[in-house]
């Protein structure tokens, strides 16, 4: 491990393969889970990060921006990135929880999917324009990036952008930080439900279901069409989870 300042060993390891953004999303991701990395501490700069994780500019800032679009970092122009104190809007307890649960991928799922149907409504019956513009927005990334075969940590970070904007339009603070932190847990999952070459693709197919309810203004209907959404995702991390298990057991 590389010395911090202060003579502090870095939680960082270079990473054997170069151009794996999802590589250094999680090592940081761990790092500051696990208290290495303060809320409110700048993570090492862009240049540091490339030397210490021996990868490219542009895997280092995917991955930045994943740990942005998930609520671990937040990044200042002409100062850097600095860790989130993304807690606070659950409370210990609950955070701990997670912690402790955070294996049980479908179950959060589960509940994610319940809040998101929740906030799909809630962004309808609120009407903010300006927050729909955004939800529109994010969309439009998500789908680009998937017609353009972006890499996966480019679209897991455009995936959470679209679905914390629909819970930011919702209007309710305690719902969109529940949200930011069950989006944040299930980051994981996230890479191997947009793996498949085919899935970005049918992901973006769904959420223009969602964005087209919303903007017609049928809160039914986007409920519906989140919860289709999600049981699509959970089907398939399911069957991921399954034939890893198979694979394990040999």
């Amino acid at each position: 491990m590389a010395e911090r300042g202060g003579g502090r060993t870095s939680p960082l390891t270079t990473i054997n393969r170069t151009g794996r953004s999802e590589e250094v999303r999680l090592q940081i991701e761990r790092a500051i889970r696990s208290g290495d990395f303060a809320p409110g501490e700048r993570l090492p700069s862009e240049r540091e990060l490339v030397e210490t994780f021996g990868v490219s500019r542009v895997s280092v800032r995917e991955a930045i921006r994943s740990l942005e679009a998930l609520g671990l970092v937040r990044v200042y122009q002409g100062r850097g990135a600095f860790v989130s104190d993304r807690r606070s809007g659950l409370g210990e307890p609950l955070a701990r929880w997670l912690d402790l649960h955070r294996h049980e991928v479908l179950e959060l799922l589960a509940v994610r999917g319940a809040l998101d149907e929740y906030a799909a409504g809630s962004a309808v019956e609120n009407g903010n324009r300006a927050a729909l513009e955004k939800v529109k927005a994010a969309h439009e990334a998500f789908a680009s990036g998937a017609e353009a075969g972006e890499p996966t940590g480019e679209l897991v970070a455009l995936d959470t952008e679209f679905h914390i904007a629909i819970a930011e339009a919702g209007g309710n603070r305690l719902l969109y930080d529940l949200l930011t932190d069950l989006h944040s847990y299930l980051a994981e999952s996230r890479y191997l439900a947009l793996a498949p070459a085919d899935r970005p693709r049918r992901s973006a197919e769904e959420h223009a279901t969602i964005v087209d309810a919303i903007f017609t203004g049928d809160a039914e209907r986007a409920r519906a069409a989140t919860a289709a959404h999600i049981a699509s995702v959970r089907a398939l991390i399911g069957a991921g989870l399954a034939a890893e298990k198979r694979r394990a057991a040999g």
